[in-house]
């Protein structure tokens, strides 16, 4: 399998679990830190330093798993970024990197490895969407937009593909201890008016979200496709 933004956060917590269970696991990353945190869990050949947002580095990467595996039966687009601006503040270039980055870069994962597995007829793909691609945030009008848009991209592939007995979900986390809840979990004001508005009142971890994934790689998923599923804390259920 090929995760994309495999050096950190959702990315390596799904990376560790996969492998733990047996699986041969490829990766994207981003600089040095990201490379070394990777290799405890993967051989360096499937280590690739490359842009999301450039679909020929998506596919030559994974021209390259597949010729070191020997196959590919999923992928994770788990590669992300935010900006938490008002809308009036958010210019054309943030507004186009952050749509670039989780929107684009997402398909040209889902994309790439569409064209792999169709001739075999097997695969599953997964995308992390958002509780925010579903209910809106304040000051994250790009990142909302970008995740609602891995909703509409999830379920009109996974109908796509399903006469190639390919599944395509895509999971929303609600806020997770990770590099991306930084700044507001260190903010106790802000750390808690987050905290009150989530049923199980606390944040996920890494962990918990990368169970959900490899369930939805897995066999165990097999008449599962087309669905976004929440791992929010109960946020969405409100």
């Amino acid at each position: 399998m090929f995760v994309t933004g495999a050096g950190s956060g959702i990315g390596l917590a799904t990376v560790a679990l996969a492998t733990s269970l047996g699986a041969r696991v490829a990766g994207s990353v981003q600089g040095r830190e990201q490379r070394e945190a990777l290799l405890e869990h993967v051989e360096p050949a499937a280590i690739f330093e490359l842009d999301v947002k450039n679909s020929a580095e998506i596919d030559a990467a994974l021209d390259e798993t597949i010729a070191l595996f020997g196959g590919l039966d999923g992928v994770v687009a788990c590669a992300g970024i935010i900006e938490l601006l008002p809308s009036t503040e958010t210019s054309d270039e943030i507004w186009r990197r952050v749509i670039e980055v989780n929107l684009t870069g997402s398909f040209n994962l889902a994309r790439a490895a569409a064209c792999h597995m169709t001739p075999e007829r097997h695969g599953a793909i997964v995308m992390i969407s958002s509780q925010i691609g579903l209910i809106g945030h304040p000051r994250a009008a790009s990142y909302a937009a970008a995740k609602s848009g891995i909703n509409g991209l999830t379920r009109a592939m996974a109908l796509e593909l399903a006469p190639a007995n390919i599944r395509v979900n895509a999971v929303g986390p609600g806020p997770i201890a990770t590099e991306m809840t930084a700044g507001t979990r260190a903010d106790p004001e802000r750390n808690e008016r987050l905290l009150s508005g989530i049923p199980l009142g606390r944040f996920g971890e890494p962990e918990e979200i990368a169970n959900m994934i490899v369930f939805l790689l897995s066999d165990a998923a097999s008449y599962v496709t087309g669905q976004i599923i929440c791992a929010d804390g109960g946020f969405t259920a409100q």
